[in-house]
């Protein structure tokens, strides 16, 4: 249903570590469809705390808290997201505040 919506492009950067610390993006990351829209709002970051969000990101792979996705020549660090799911649980697409 979403699918046709995601229209742009991001690199998604999942936030790993291989025995160093602290964790890192890797590189260079995967290619993905995305929505983008640029909306300044007020989230809660994974600690809890009120942090501004600049933007808002629709898409299908798992992006967690921590991941960076990289639009517009810059890296975005997800703050937090939201999951729409259907009534018989499955995950539809996912809302990501960066």
């Amino acid at each position: 249903m979403i699918r046709g919506y995601l229209n742009q492009n991001a690199r998604w950067k999942k936030l790993i570590s291989e025995g160093g610390y602290p964790p890192q993006p890797e590189e260079p990351g995967t290619e993905i469809k995305v929505r983008w829209e640029a909306k300044r709002r007020l989230v809660r970051n994974t600690q809890g705390q009120e942090v501004v969000s600049e933007a808002r990101v629709f898409c299908l792979e798992s992006i967690q808290p921590g991941d960076v996705l990289q639009y517009g020549d810059r890296d975005w660090p997800v703050i937090a997201v939201s999951e729409a799911v259907t009534l018989d649980g499955k995950t539809m697409f996912r809302e990501a505040a960066v």
